[in-house]
């Protein structure tokens, strides 16, 4: 008998599409998969010699459970280039980091941490699939925000007012956004801090694991728009989107330190400390300068824009043009309901119609709480952006 805490969990939505892209390719169909989300860049060379020489040094033994001493000093140094306000005055320290087994552990945790039964959880829809999961597990209930493309995927303040209640404990914000791009400003941040200040029971998870692809350059932490909220804010970031480090699960979180004690508790009792290995790589990573990204966030900015040129020239699909992260979301809600896709309900039938007409792999929105669109992601080959676009362009339009 399973338990109730996981009786009722979504398999990923990302993951389950893939199985079948991977089944596909197996069975000798090409396949232009748009579904991955991570970089298909190679990780730093310093990383991937750091990993050589810790292997040498036979670095192999349990670290600490928050994470080793050096690493924790660089993220807490980067976070606080990225906090000059709260810098100033309450510098984060080692002491306020958990390294953890990607951003997602560091997520993860922290809901358990402060989630309870009957606590409430606020996500913005379309929202990264994970976080209602984790809210489930930790046996809360998940209250939704429901934004437009028309008003570029952002919950306003007044709508994140209406949503808050006596048992609201927990906001997610992520920007950049998975699976939007969508990028909120420093002012739209401070707004969104400002209903927050009048509900001293809510909790911050910001999400910034995309800041360093950034198309406007108006990229801003949520702390230092709003430093007065840092004792109840947690903030999350890592190296598997910027240092193209998926599977080497380097994520961590920086918190008060009240919650950090009990991360770290939490941690020990499940994974402990990461891999000794993936940390020597997140040190090297961390000692290089922000200059040297810059090409890879080029490289997007290049992908995204020809992407869009292509499927701009769509009539029925309706596309957002994204401020960050290497996500396209596309509205096809025309097609959906319309009578050439009579039967497909929602994303799910329409990204399997694409598969087996076109052998183009795109990711439904309906886990991401927008049942109308896709999600498509440009982190991949610029000859597979291109054929993929124009052959989900030439195949809609003709329906």
């Amino acid at each position: 008998m399973l338990s109730h805490r996981v009786k009722n969990l979504q398999e990923s939505a990302t993951l389950r599409i893939n199985a079948i892209v991977n089944r596909l390719k197996q069975e000798g169909k090409t396949i232009y998969n748009l579904t991955a989300g991570e970089p298909d860049f190679a990780p730093p060379e310093v990383s991937k010699k750091a990993v050589l020489e810790a292997v040498e040094k036979n670095l192999s033994k349990y670290t600490p459970t928050p994470g080793v001493l050096e690493l924790r000093e660089l993220v807490a140094r980067r976070t606080n280039a990225q906090h000059p306000t709260l810098a100033a005055s309450r510098p984060w320290k080692a002491t306020d980091v958990v390294v953890s087994n990607g951003g997602k552990q560091a997520i993860f945790d922290s809901v358990l941490a402060l989630v309870d039964r009957g606590d409430e959880a606020i996500v913005i829809a379309p929202y990264w699939l994970s976080y209602p999961e984790m809210v489930k597990a930790a046996e809360g209930e998940t209250r939704v925000i429901t934004t437009a493309q028309k008003d570029g995927y952002k919950a306003t303040p007044a709508q994140l007012e209406k949503a808050i209640t006596p048992k609201t404990k927990l906001l997610f914000l992520n920007s950049p956004s998975n699976p939007t791009g969508a990028l909120y400003t420093k002012a739209e941040l401070r707004a969104i801090g400002a209903v927050l200040e009048k509900h001293p029971q809510v909790w911050i998870i910001s999400d910034e694991i995309y800041d360093r692809i950034d198309f406007t350059g108006e990229w801003c932490s949520f702390l230092e728009a709003n430093p007065s909220l840092r004792d109840r804010t947690v903030t999350v970031n890592g190296l598997s989107k910027s240092g193209a480090m998926t599977g080497w699960r380097i994520g961590w979180s920086l918190t008060p330190e009240p919650l950090t004690k009990a991360l770290v508790a939490l941690q020990g009792h499940s994974t402990s400390g990461i891999c000794s290995l993936s940390q020597a790589a997140a040190v090297a990573a961390l000692k290089l300068p922000d200059t040297h990204f810059e090409p890879q966030r080029k490289e997007y900015l290049h992908r995204r824009n020809l992407a869009l040129e292509v499927l701009k020239k769509s009539a029925k699909i309706k596309v957002y043009e994204p401020a960050g992260a290497f996500y396209l979301f596309l509205d096809v809600a025309s097609l959906i309901h319309g009578t050439p896709m009579k039967g497909s309900e929602n994303a799910d039938g329409f990204a399997e119609k694409l598969l087996q007409d076109i052998q183009v792999a795109v990711v439904s929105g309906v886990d991401f709480g927008a049942p109308n669109c896709v999600r498509i992601s440009f982190a991949t080959d610029e000859k597979t952006i291109e054929t993929a676009c124009h052959r989900l362009v030439d195949y809609c339009d003709s329906l």
